[in-house]
């Protein structure tokens, strides 16, 4: 996935959770920051690092992901929209 592809899906995803933020291509992987300010940024593992896939970085800490589910739940967590309880779609017949 190539840092604009990459941009854009978080971005996606900072919408679907309701998350005010820009995210912007930077230094070779993605830029923003959490609602706190705290910067975030999200960054492609070497091929020697495999099978991480890409590395989340904030302030003191970085994670590693290794798939787009993981690199989600990994920002999501990050700018807090991980909190509060869950949406859930449920079906049902009329």
């Amino acid at each position: 996935m190539s840092p604009p592809e990459l941009r854009d899906l978080l971005a996606d995803a900072l919408a679907l959770w309701g998350v005010p933020g820009r995210v912007a291509v930077a230094e070779g992987g993605v830029a923003l920051r959490a609602p706190d300010g705290t910067p975030l940024r999200v960054v492609a593992a070497a091929a020697a690092d495999r099978p991480i896939r890409w590395w989340v970085e904030k302030p003191g800490q970085r994670r590693p992901c290794t798939s787009v589910v993981g690199l989600l739940r990994t920002l999501r967590n990050a700018v807090g929209a991980g909190d509060g309880e869950a949406r859930r779609l449920r079906v049902a017949m009329p």
